[in-house]
């Protein structure tokens, strides 16, 4: 553990350097939630019921450009193979690794998310407690997928193209369920009407977190 901290806060210490993942990621889903308030300006009423799978994949398309600049430092550097030659656990990496982008994408999400309130009438106050809980649970699934799917594409050539392409379908089932969630807390419904998509997020992100601690060192040497 003492291994993950010390990789967490090297990503933490670099980004408040350089704010280069962070700025990029809210940028981007400031710009793209701006873009959906224009479209849907001429009729919002109609579009309310799409608000939550509209964010959902803004944050998804937000995650993908984060998780691009991931690994991106040591891959620029040349620094991975210094990286992964320290004797230390190959989970250890990882899971450092994902504790980091998991504060950013959380970050990103409380400085753009009052943007969906302001511009597209999402009533995020109506279960401000039930939205974080999914918020959070969400993004550790993200965090524990991504993480391991970057790592497993830094060595290829094409690492940046496959990325979105072989993360999607493995989150496909997440984002549904954040979007069900989602649009549930905000309509009132009590929790024991949705709690089965809060179980799948926590399947999700325990599944994904053990099998990227377990294999993490096999795959960071292909």
């Amino acid at each position: 553990m003492a291994t993950a901290w010390t990789i967490f806060l090297k990503d933490l210490r670099l980004e408040l350097r350089t704010r280069e993942s962070l700025s990029a990621m809210v940028i981007f889903a400031a710009a793209v939630t701006l873009l959906f308030a224009f479209a849907v300006n001429a009729a919002p009423a109609r579009f309310q019921a799409f608000i939550p799978g509209l964010m959902w994949m803004t944050y998804f398309f937000t995650a993908v450009l984060g998780l691009l600049r991931s690994f991106g430092r040591e891959k620029e550097l040349d620094a991975y193979s210094l990286l992964l030659s320290a004797p230390v656990s190959r989970g250890a990496i990882y899971l450092g690794k994902a504790a980091a982008f998991f504060l950013f994408l959380l970050a990103t999400q409380m400085i753009s998310l009052p943007l969906f309130g302001l511009f597209l009438n999402m009533p995020l106050l109506a279960a401000p407690a039930s939205l974080a809980l999914i918020i959070v649970l969400t993004d550790l699934a993200i965090a524990a997928v991504g993480t391991l799917i970057a790592g497993m594409n830094l060595r290829s050539p094409a690492g940046e193209t496959l990325l979105p392409v072989l993360l999607f379908p493995l989150l496909a089932p997440l984002l549904i369920a954040a979007t069900r969630a989602t649009s549930a807390a905000l309509a009132g419904r009590p929790l024991r009407e949705w709690d089965l998509w809060l179980m799948l997020m926590v399947t999700f992100f325990i599944l994904f977190a053990l099998a990227g601690t377990l294999i993490f060192d096999h795959i960071s040497e292909q």
